[in-house]
């Protein structure tokens, strides 16, 4: 079984400075260093860049999800690629999307440097090629701490821990270990545009979190910047208050989506409170189910690039609710 390691760079491949500081250094060559000779398994590595996570655009992102094809499509029987964790929760969920569902696909990386005492990144790298290489297919998937979840789902939960990501609500898709991999389930989500070419770039699309007292400043700030689309991470099951809901109308009137997501990370918003939720509605928002507000501002780019702005509404209706096109 011949496996692609795409490096991007982040904390897994990243060593102390003389100041103390992390600073990305080690090559895919040295990664793979510390992985054992595995029975029946050709590594090969790949360096694809050399930054911190936090650096990375979407853009930067439909790079990877680039290469990852091309891999997959020279015979690869699957790819694993190391990322930092700051912004690994966006490049799954662009990944998962843009990628056939039941792909040997894993994205690691670590939350603690390669040179210290107790790095994770060994681990988690040799965990991620375990999934890869199962007997059955896990799906595509985000592997730290031990655990595999669905790119689609994941979400970083924690500074610093090693167990640092989450499955949400769908939990974790396998346990992963010395042993192998022990699966408990099956992403219900993902691969919506696997069959889809890959977009040259993708919209600009504004992430504004609602606090108490909030108005349509940000929005309206977004708008004049010239975003092509919005996300609002509001309040609760989806309110906000009517100055929100007047920029949602005005962005409506412009053609530009807005997209409501909940600030608490977990549940669905609904448009069920009047004065709230129904407001926005009323206004021409778009309920994004119980994506985060990161992935819904992915979930929006994808499909304001790939299907167009009259298409969003269907589109995004069908990535939260797991539909093939």
């Amino acid at each position: 079984m011949r496996i692609a390691v795409l490096a991007t760079g982040g904390t897994i491949a990243s060593r102390r400075e003389p100041d103390g500081t992390l600073a990305v250094a080690d090559s895919v060559a040295e990664l793979l260093a510390h992985v054992p000779d595995l029975a029946g398994i050709d590594i090969r590595g790949f360096d694809l860049s050399c930054r911190p996570s936090f650096t990375l655009t979407l853009d930067d992102m439909l790079d990877t999800v680039r290469a990852v094809r091309t891999k997959l499509a020279e015979g690869f029987a699957g790819v694993v690629v190391t990322h930092g964790t700051d912004t690994l929760e966006e490049a799954a969920y662009l990944t998962s999307q843009l990628t056939g569902r039941d792909a040997r696909v894993a994205l690691t990386g670590a939350q603690r440097g390669a040179d210290e005492p107790d790095s994770d990144a060994g681990r988690n790298l040799m965990d991620a090629i375990r999934v890869v290489t199962a007997a059955e297919p896990v799906g595509v998937a985000i592997v730290l701490g031990g655990v595999a979840c669905a790119a689609v789902e994941g979400r970083k939960v924690h500074t610093s821990a090693v167990s640092a990501f989450s499955g949400g609500s769908a939990g974790a898709l396998a346990l992963v270990d010395h042993d192998g991999v022990l699966r408990l389930s099956a992403s219900a989500r993902g691969g919506h545009y696997a069959d889809r070419p890959v977009p040259d770039r993708l919209p600009r699309v504004d992430l504004v979190k609602l606090v108490a007292g909030a108005d349509d400043t940000h929005l309206r700030a977004s708008l004049r910047a010239g975003a092509e689309g919005l996300v609002v991470e509001a309040f609760g099951a989806g309110n906000a208050p009517q100055s929100v809901a007047e920029a949602v109308r005005d962005a409506d009137k412009r053609g530009v989506p807005v997209v409501i997501t909940s600030r608490t990370g977990a549940g669905r918003v609904r448009p069920i409170y009047s004065g709230g939720g129904a407001d926005l509605a009323q206004a021409g928002a778009l309920f994004a189910g119980d994506l985060t507000g990161s992935q819904a501002r992915v979930a929006l780019a994808l499909a304001l690039a790939i299907d167009g702005p009259d298409a969003v509404p269907a589109a995004l209706r069908n990535l939260v609710e797991g539909r093939r096109p």
